[in-house]
């Protein structure tokens, strides 16, 4: 139990500081909505999204986790919530002067350690997920949400999946870009950021996950910041 404990503190340690990088990369522009993403499936995107948005929620109120792979929902299950109505089911009633805490897709989820997030799950499947994604009304739906929430915090679909990133990237503040250290195909993941970029995604921070930590061999997470012209050319 111990071990388990300080395991736990250690990533939660680990996802403090990638919130206090965040903070500090706000310098000139507020980074409210922050969409992550990663290049391939597995990649541990949704479970850095989900740490984060209980890392902020610990620190600030009003924080908002949402869950836009429509196509492969996991959010639910790392929480262990209900799927039963979400984002999905909200823009299909989607109305702008309706404030976004009154969506019956709004679920308010406490922690063990008394954090409270709210959280939108993916919902219903849809046929069409690509043109919810990509529709004027997700703009407008996040536009909303940017008058009740501190931060939003977005689960997306992997790049190389889909293309239904992309246009979410674009509605977004910032793009955190989740790398396998193990896995990751390193001319994919360039190219899958250089497709956000090209879009007119801001990819302001990397998270280089699971990686090996020498001292125990236990598995950890990384993190990086301040991708700049010389880091691409050298990806």
């Amino acid at each position: 139990m111990a071990k388990k404990k300080r395991n736990q503190f250690d990533v939660d340690e680990i996802y403090r500081g990638l919130r206090t990088n965040i903070e500090f990369s706000q310098m000139d522009d507020k980074i409210q909505v922050i969409n992550v993403v990663s290049t391939a499936p597995n990649e541990g995107k949704s479970t850095v999204s989900t740490n984060l948005a209980r890392i902020m929620a610990a620190k600030y109120k009003n924080v908002l986790l949402i869950d836009c792979d429509l196509r492969n929902p996991s959010v639910h299950k790392l929480l262990h919530i209900s799927n039963r109505s979400g984002l999905s089911n909200i823009m299909s009633q989607f109305k702008e002067e309706t404030p976004v805490r009154e969506y019956d897709g709004v679920q308010e989820h406490v922690f063990p350690n008394g954090e409270t997030l709210s959280v939108i799950t993916a919902g219903h499947k849809v046929p069409n997920p690509s043109e919810v994604l990509g529709s004027r009304r997700l703009g407008a739906f996040l536009n909303q949400a940017r008058k009740s929430f501190g931060y939003i915090i977005i689960d997306c679909p992997p790049i190389a999946v889909s293309s239904d990133s992309i246009p979410v990237c674009n509605v977004s503040d910032g793009v955190l870009f989740v790398v396998d250290s193990k896995t990751a195909d390193k001319r994919k993941v360039k190219s899958a950021i250089n497709d956000v970029q090209r879009n007119g995604g801001n990819v302001f921070g990397i998270v280089l996950n699971k990686v090996e930590e020498f001292s125990d061999k236990h598995y950890g997470y990384g993190y990086g910041y301040g991708y700049g012209q010389e880091d691409k050319d050298n990806a």
